[in-house]
């Protein structure tokens, strides 16, 4: 997401979550809580078939593991608390060679070094439906939310200029098909459309933006870095179109394994950009911002979401315990930078580019199952997610880091055709350090937003559940 304050279109980066609530459940902001049943053994072998339709979300070749039709509807709760501490932050050291006003006693930017829990909970939804055209050929639909994240911070809080609030949201609606070539080998293809939501915002320091537009302009009209606070913001949207695609291998009765992938994909999102100047500007200041480009209209920006590729393992140990592990990689890497283009005005406004040189990621989990009788059985897991963000590029709009889960959950067979899930997971996040450096030169990209240090605590609950019928 583009953190420039100046283009204030940071939170674009954002733009992939279906309830996108707080951070994401998994690395980046992706998630990952998409089968309420998968959730109580941490998705251990849903690429594997996990244990009913919801894990064709994962991979479309699971539907060729299930007979009769089959309905699934469930949610998943995300709590999640997300405060920053120890915070700092300074304008560009560039203002002191600059003619005006400014001295060193006006680097410092203002504001509270803390923040309250600025995550805000949501419910995820799914629905899966799969029908089954004969033994082998089955059809589907799912309806998911793939990314996302939101998170929303007080105005005068020191690092109001890298962002205060990013509420996104995405959806998949997903058609898919899959067919068992053989009593060893099924495979299953998926069309996803997928569409995205956001509403982006971020304080802007006009009086920096003003001094550095152009050398001593600022002291011209009086201008001061940090005297003229304002506000800009985004709401837009779009559709990308993309795929999934994979295998399931029985080699044995008591051996299944799952090899799934999918596809990356690029968004354009479009919408409308708005700028907010304080009454306090003098005329000649705003006159000269809108000249600039700096004025309400229209924006774009590619999202560039990542692939994933998982493999899963179900092991069938007695007739009542099972043992399931899982492995996936997420093409993070792909997200290098986000450029959101301006349409509006002329001259319009110069590219906000901002670098995120994020990193590929791995997500390992291990899990088992335990059959207790003919109504019940009982899962746990354990999983470790990569975070795809290092140090120097972390921001308090995307807070990812290393992630530790430990997850429980059951299911309930009422009768042949109900059941029920329920799972929950405690995933344990380490503390990410926030150390953005100010613009070394007017034309940085960082220059206007300034230099923001800090720690985020977070820490995430989910609770799960979903019901099963079959027809």
């Amino acid at each position: 997401m583009s953190h420039r304050s100046r283009l204030t279109l940071t939170a674009l980066a954002l733009v992939a979550a279906g309830a996108f609530a707080p951070q994401a459940q998994a690395s980046g902001f992706q998630l990952r809580e998409q089968s309420p049943s998968s959730q109580g053994n941490a998705f251990a072998g849903v690429s594997a078939g996990g244990s009913d339709i919801s894990s064709m979300f994962f991979n479309p070749a699971a539907m060729s593991l299930y007979s009769d039709n089959q309905f699934v509807i469930g949610g998943s709760y995300i709590g999640l608390s997300a405060k920053f501490s120890d915070g700092s932050a300074s304008r560009t050291p560039v203002l002191l060679v600059l003619p005006g006003p400014q001295s060193p006693s006006s680097l410092p930017i203002s504001g509270s070094p803390t923040h309250k829990n600025a995550a805000i909970s949501a419910v995820l939804p799914e629905v899966n439906l799969m029908y089954s055209l004969s033994r082998d050929l089955k059809v589907g639909f799912s309806i998911n939310v793939p990314f996302g994240l939101t998170t929303e911070y007080d105005g005068n809080w020191i690092g109001r200029y890298h962002g205060l609030k990013s509420d996104l949201k995405t959806i998949d609606l997903a058609p898919s098909i899959s067919y068992r070539f053989s009593p060893k080998f099924s495979a299953g293809v998926a069309f996803v459309a997928r569409k995205a939501d956001a509403e982006l915002t971020n304080g802007v320091d006009w009086g920096t933006a003003l001094t550095l537009a152009t050398s001593g302009f600022g002291a011209a009209i009086g201008g001061v870095p940090g005297g003229y606070d304002g506000k800009a913001g985004l709401k837009g949207d779009g559709w990308g179109y993309g795929f999934k695609a994979g295998l399931i291998w029985e080699p044995t009765q008591a051996l299944r394994i799952g090899l799934a992938h999918q596809g990356a994909m690029d968004m354009t999102l479009k919408g409308d950009a708005t700028f907010e100047f304080p009454s306090a500007l003098p005329a000649a200041g705003l006159a000269g911002l809108q000249a600039k480009g700096y004025k309400n209209g229209k924006g774009s920006a590619e999202l560039n979401l990542p692939a994933t590729s998982s493999l899963g393992v179900n092991y069938i140990v007695s007739d009542t315990f099972s043992l399931q592990g899982e492995a996936a990689l997420s093409t993070w890497s792909r997200f290098k930078e986000l450029r959101v283009k301006f349409e509006t005005g002329t001259p319009t406004a110069a590219d906000s580019v901002t670098d995120e040189n994020w990193k590929d990621t791995w997500y390992y989990s291990v899990g088992g199952t335990w059959k207790l009788n003919q109504e019940w059985a009982v899962r746990a897991g354990v999983a470790f997610d990569q975070g795809a963000v290092d140090d120097t590029h972390r921001t308090p709009r995307i807070p990812d880091n290393d992630r530790k889960w430990i997850s429980l959950g059951a299911t309930y067979t009422h009768s042949k055709k109900i059941s029920m899930d329920f799972g929950f997971t405690r995933i344990f996040i380490a503390d990410g350090k926030v150390n953005l450096s100010a613009g070394t030169s007017p034309t940085d990209n960082n220059a206007t937003r300034g230099s923001l240090n800090g720690t985020i605590k977070a820490a995430i609950m989910i609770f799960a559940g979903q019901l099963r019928y079959n027809f």
